[in-house]
């Protein structure tokens, strides 16, 4: 197995794969046994560490098969045409040896294919690592065959894990209907001062209602100075507002609609209706490339740093306050072309930005990682001087001096006629001035008594 990339966490735990495979088996009318054939599949197909060093079991997308980004992943691997749990793969010329890219990527439909054409006689493998592995293998044809029976340890300790345990049900958020009036709220705390609103956003949009918000699809304008007011007025020939955030490349947002706006066009998505998503997520336009006086632009073009961190931040305030992860932000190129419907229209917004490290980029702004060089440094203050030691002889001197002219402010005048006792008189509160008096007041000010 060959993986390209992970998110910092898998979609399920080994324990819920097992019991999501073995929940098929049963439907099957199959035991343990054929649950942990299909197991020790998977672990030698998918099992890898994660970043914290725990083996974990993985659901990759491929890029030779766009259509798997539309369904939901936790990775993405290069090894030929393979996709999800099982590895399983489409035929050179398309052909659905394994179902539709939806089959592969869904691990109820990919394991209840795999038990399907698992050989009936499978029970000859009971307590026999070597023959489980076989019949393994006599489903996927794998290149190292060797390999399946070397998980049946782990299988079956995953397997016992999971039927031992009483499955949690997490907490699902409810989902976020209707126009985000909120957008100010959410966006604020992220943002401070790089937040603006355009005249009218509170009630601006194409008509209508937004639905149930799914999550951002982000777009450039193709334009680096086009702004925001363009994006509220639209194009002769699509109807403004054309999204409802727009984000300038010196890191400045701003909010310009919160009803549906024109943004989306053709395209599919998981979780999204086909050609229909302009009332079910929201659009952000990134204004971006440089368009030279010639007319041309640079394709590679470096993102601004200031408006990447804009993006980020947006991203990671959103898909908090939406409650779903971070895969519910796309590109307008993933939902015009890499759909279970493959190509819809031709996009390649937000240009050459790779949306795998964006995304990831906003997952670790949620996990609150912090980005060298963006919080200022807290300069240290200064310590405080102790009196005498850390007086040169200089300022000791000084402070004698001064010492002296608030000896003869607490003592007053007629120095020559002190008594021998220092005994000054009263002062004006009748209380008896002495010399005595006099220092410890004085020392009392520089904090010696």
């Amino acid at each position: 197995m060959s993986f390209t990339r992970f998110d910092p966490t898998p979609l399920r735990t080994r324990e819920q794969v097992a019991r999501e495979v073995h929940a098929v088996s049963l439907a099957r009318g199959l035991d343990e046994l054929a649950t942990v054939i299909a197991l020790m599949t998977i672990s030698t197909e998918v099992g890898a560490d994660d970043r914290n060093g725990n083996r974990q079991w993985w659901c990759p997308a491929n890029r030779l098969v766009p259509a798997t980004f539309g369904f939901p992943h936790d990775s993405e691997s290069d090894d030929n045409r393979s996709s999800g749990y099982f590895q399983q793969q489409p035929g050179p010329n398309g052909e659905a040896w394994w179902g539709t890219p939806e089959d592969m990527m869904t691990l109820s439909r990919a394991a209840n294919t795999f038990l399907e054409r698992l050989a009936a006689d499978y029970g000859r493998a009971a307590n026999n690592p070597a023959l489980a592995g076989q019949f393994a293998q006599l489903v996927q044809s794998s290149a190292y065959p060797e390999r399946y029976a070397e998980k049946w340890g782990e299988a079956w300790d995953v397997l016992r894990r999971a039927l031992s345990e009483t499955p949690t049900t997490p907490e699902v958020p409810m989902p976020v209907s209707g126009d985000p009036v909120w957008l100010e709220d959410v966006l604020r705390p992220a943002l401070g001062g790089r937040l603006r609103t355009l005249p009218g956003w509170k009630t601006d949009g194409i008509g209508g209602t937004m639905g149930q918000i799914w999550g951002v699809i982000w777009h450039h304008t193709g334009n680096a100075a086009e702004k925001p007011e363009s994006i509220s007025k639209g194009r002769p020939d699509l109807a403004g507002p054309l999204a409802q955030i727009h984000i300038a490349p010196d890191g400045i947002v701003t909010i310009v609609a919160v009803g549906p706006c024109n943004h989306a066009g053709k395209g599919s998505w998981a979780g999204l209706p086909t050609d229909a998503a302009n009332d079910r997520t929201i659009g952000i336009e990134c204004a971006w490339p440089t368009i030279q006086p010639d007319g041309t632009y640079d394709p590679g073009e470096r993102w601004p740093d200031a408006q990447i961190i804009s993006m980020r931040d947006v991203g990671a305030a959103l898909t908090k306050h939406l409650g779903v992860p971070v895969s519910h932000n796309i590109s307008h190129k993933e939902w015009a072309t890499h759909g279970p419907l493959g190509f819809r229209q031709g996009k390649w917004d937000p240009g050459n930005l790779d949306m795998d490290w964006f995304r990831a980029e906003i997952q670790k702004d949620i996990d609150g990682y912090q980005f060298p060089g963006e919080t200022p440094d807290v300069p240290t203050p200064p310590a405080t001087k102790q009196f005498p030691k850390d007086y040169s002889d200089r300022e000791l001197q000084e402070a004698i001096a001064v010492d002296v002219r608030e000896i003869r402010t607490q003592l007053g005048a007629g120095l020559d006629e002190w008594g021998e006792d220092g005994d000054l008189g009263r002062n004006t509160q009748g209380q008896r001035r002495t010399v005595r008096a006099g220092l410890a007041a004085l020392l009392r000010k520089a904090g010696a008594l």
